[in-house]
């Protein structure tokens, strides 16, 4: 095995990570995964965004605040 072999298997296994957006079923999937069985399934996918201390506080907190502005639209809305 040579130094490019490696490479080639770090990036196989390297963890692709993307902000969380909870109006993605993709993601929406993903944390609850997380919240069933208090671990990721290949990894944490997701960036740790200001101001928060952990992954799990802020995909709950950004999630509350979308269904929260998604009720308040539909309120609006005649």
């Amino acid at each position: 095995m040579n130094f490019y072999d490696r490479i080639s298997i770090l990036h196989k296994y390297a963890i692709r990570r993307r902000y969380f957006d909870p109006s993605k079923r993709e993601d929406l999937n993903e944390f609850r995964f997380f919240k069933q069985n208090n671990k990721w399934k290949t990894g944490c996918p997701f960036y740790l965004e200001w101001p928060y201390s952990d992954i799990g506080t802020m995909c709950d907190s950004v999630y509350s605040n979308y269904m929260l502005k998604k009720l308040q639209d539909d309120k609006k809305a005649p």
